[in-house]
């Protein structure tokens, strides 16, 4: 029955829907990577863009990673966990995986005070390291600040980079955010410099890191910024300068992790909208018992979405869940129990150093 729900093509239009984006927009998984198969994929991601290259590429011995990250603009919350815990899952599967701690992204994109954004950067590869994640290469985990080589790949591509294609650039919740004056309105130049600087940390594994695909792993509301990057690198290609020909670009989106109070996502710049790794064992359990709002599917049901992309549950374990919670059963309030208990330990390792 589960698998059923889950994978009809009706059902994946009608979340796709859900989260207020066309289903001819994006294309349902359907491939694996390394121990992953496709099962375990649409658990953790809603749609990809051209992953199935990246798949084929991986099978082909390609050289191939994952790419991912979020800006410092505070302390991680639930929707950066999920963020970090995905990037570990397809670690643990095989794939290489670089995550890049956006200090400057902060700085410019979010207008963070510069100091305490690079203290961030310590706290956060503790933390992630913490939850397992080995930064060895061919992995990475660095800030922005440190890589005065990105810094150089994000001039020489802005050269294929013009005004039009950044006014059409804006994360979907954007309006959102600059109503709230967490962003500035307009796609200011300290903006169109962030925007930039991620597209170089996409594009530099392909024009020095030396691999031949990479698959960049971001919420869906932030498919512009890949759709930018797609763009600058179909350009450059077109230019004989520099060794982009034959490599693939792919990405791979999550859904978006409602937040609590009615906020569109849980989101660091809102600390009302969710939970951060800093709140009690009583404050969580709280949100988590009592916070939930039951909607049609489980996908869209906050409480089944952190149970799904921030624990370290395994198949078996998630697919209870994902069937209690759409029975709304009484198991399912046992299940909210243990997993409020499992996420403030997560929470904790943010202490650990």
């Amino acid at each position: 029955m589960s698998k059923k729900v889950l994978f009809d093509s009706h059902y994946y239009s009608a979340i796709m829907k859900e989260f207020g984006y066309s289903p001819l927009e994006f294309e349902p998984i359907s491939f694996s990577l390394g121990k992953l198969t496709n099962d375990d994929l649409r658990r953790q991601w809603l749609c990809h863009m051209n992953g199935n290259i990246f798949a084929i590429a991986v099978q082909n011995g390609k050289r191939a990673i994952v790419t991912t990250g979020f800006g410092l603009s505070g302390i991680p919350h639930v929707g950066t966990l999920s963020q970090i815990i995905r990037a570990l899952r397809l670690q643990q599967a095989g794939l290489p995986v670089q995550i890049i701690l956006g200090d400057l992204d902060a700085y410019n994109g979010k207008n963070a005070n510069l100091d305490c954004a690079q203290q961030l950067v310590s706290q956060y590869r503790a933390f992630i390291r913490n939850l397992g994640f080995n930064d060895s290469p061919p992995n990475s985990l660095r800030a922005q600040y440190e890589s005065l080589t990105t810094l150089r790949t994000a001039y020489l591509i802005g050269h294929y980079m013009d005004d039009e294609m950044f006014s059409r650039t804006e994360e979907d919740l954007h309006e959102f955010y600059s109503n709230q004056g967490k962003v500035d309105s307009t796609m200011s130049y300290r903006r169109k410099l962030s925007l930039n600087l991620m597209i170089a940390d996409f594009l530099e594994l392909l024009m020095y890191g030396g691999f031949d695909a990479i698959l960049i792993t971001l919420g869906i509301d932030e498919h512009q910024y890949v759709n930018f990057g797609r763009e600058t690198m179909q350009r450059i290609q077109a230019d004989s300068t520099f060794p982009l020909s034959g490599r693939s670009y792919s990405a791979m989106y999550s859904g978006i992790i409602r937040g609590f109070h009615g906020y569109p996502k849980m989101s660091k710049s809102f600390p009302e909208s969710g939970i951060s790794v800093d709140m009690g064992a009583e404050d969580i359990t709280r949100l988590i018992m009592n916070g939930e709002v039951v909607t049609e599917f489980p996908e869209t049901n906050v409480v089944y979405q952190m149970i799904s992309s921030v624990s370290l549950y395994d198949s078996e374990r998630i697919n209870e869940a994902y069937e209690e919670c759409r029975k709304q059963s009484k198991s399912w309030s046992y299940i909210k129990s243990e997993y409020a208990t499992h996420l403030h330990q997560l929470c904790q390792r943010w202490h650990e150093r």
